[in-house]
């Protein structure tokens, strides 16, 4: 028997009877506690097609028994094509509905599947669209029209750039095209349309990577930074790409400028692939992280080393509203220029300024456990929960 074959038997099983065993015992939990309180029984679903899109689910997965302490809400959790096969009867019951849809799904597809389940749901049940995506833009504003709130994990602070019409998909290819004359004309996605006002309104700000499962695992197994003065590496950064990849102009300056510091510091710019154990020393004994900007401006490794003690250095992050937020300039990192042409003074500032650094690193970590050990969680998703139910109240058939 292959291993696909085995991972299949054990997913089947898992949404077949795992799950629904399981939301039924909470459900019925929540019944006997609830004092009166009213239960939100609420139905997560995705196409499981892509890990990282799938892993906004994660916190609110692992922290299903939190939920219905502080909100009274009970979650089921089940496979797109499940739904499919009687939506009717499988999206019946439910208050809210969360979906999840893979980039890898054609515009066509992404809203059939949308309009079929907004169709089979009882009429006074939410639909919020979980946006999965890394960056800050909308990849198929007809699904915005459709349901009753969209949820990114970065927004722009400024809601009008939402508006712009983008050459390809991001205001980042945007950046590149303009800036490095690069061409996306036969990209997937050649050109990003506006949104007009009604449409933005339904955005708004869920949670980012940093509560995915693989930074939670760090969090529990890394507890205490480690000292500044034993780490033995001055800069780290792995910022290798393919020359043809549209992200390469992006991070094109930044291994030149940390490699020329090679001599007065030591620098570490690795371009090949390590195991997690390796690149997890790294990082340890590591003081600085330099993180470019990818697909989009947040990374999991701007927690990764927040986490394991290093002064965060990436590009200005102004421009966006995210959660959780290590991003406050010169308080919990340091912000470059988008060109990244300040890169070699930043740096030679900070390593001649150790205190500096000590302050930085500090700051950082804190905010970041203060979120996760705190209640924010709950807070968000109580408050998306309440934003679809008014959004939803004023459309609702009567």
């Amino acid at each position: 028997m292959t291993i696909d074959l085995l991972r299949a038997i054990r997913q089947s099983s898992q949404y077949r009877f795992i799950e629904p065993l399981r939301y039924a015992l909470a459900n019925t939990q929540a019944q006997l506690k609830s004092r009166g309180r009213q239960r939100q029984r609420v139905l997560l679903i995705d196409d499981q097609q892509v890990y990282t899109s799938e892993q906004q689910y994660a916190p609110l997965l692992r922290d299903r028994k939190l939920l219905r302490r502080d909100l009274g809400v009970v979650i089921h959790y089940q496979r797109i094509a499940d739904i499919l096969r009687r939506p009717a009867q499988r999206l019946s019951g439910f208050d809210v509905v969360g979906l999840k849809i893979s980039y890898r799904t054609s515009t066509e597809e992404a809203l059939k599947i949308t309009r079929t389940i907004r169709d089979a749901m009882p009429p006074q049940a939410r639909l919020v669209y979980f946006d999965g995506d890394d960056d800050l833009c909308v990849m198929w504003p007809g699904i915005v029209s459709i349901v009753d709130l969209y949820v990114k994990k970065h927004l722009f602070r400024d809601r009008a750039e939402y508006k712009q019409v983008r050459i390809g998909k991001t205001n980042l290819t945007n950046y590149v095209a303009q800036k490095f004359d690069i061409n996306f004309d036969d990209d997937d996605i050649p050109t990003s349309p506006a949104l007009d006002d009604e449409h933005i309104q339904k955005l708004t700000l869920g949670w980012n990577i940093g509560l995915d499962d693989k930074i939670d695992d760090l969090r529990q197994r890394y507890r205490e930074l480690p000292q500044l003065g034993d780490k033995d590496i001055d800069v780290v950064c792995r910022a290798s790409v393919p020359n043809e990849a549209w992200i390469s102009p992006l991070r094109a300056q930044v291994i030149p400028q940390i490699n020329a510091l090679r001599g007065t510091f030591k620098v570490l710019t690795p371009d090949r692939k390590v195991s997690q154990d390796i690149y997890n020393q790294e990082m340890l004994r590591s003081k600085i992280c330099v993180s470019p900007f990818g697909n989009g401006e947040v990374c999991w490794r701007d927690f990764e080393a927040v986490l394991f003690g290093c002064v965060l250095v990436k590009p200005d992050m102004s421009h966006l509203e995210t959660a959780p937020d290590v991003f406050i300039p010169n308080e919990t990192y340091v912000p470059l220029r988008w060109d990244c042409q300040d890169l070699t003074a930043h740096l030679t500032y900070l390593l001649e300024h150790p205190e500096e650094c000590e302050r930085l690193r500090n700051a950082a970590a804190k905010r970041l456990r203060d979120f996760l050990n705190g209640d924010e969680l709950s807070q968000a998703f109580g408050r998306i929960l309440e934003l679809a139910k008014k959004r939803r109240d004023l459309t609702a058939p009567t």
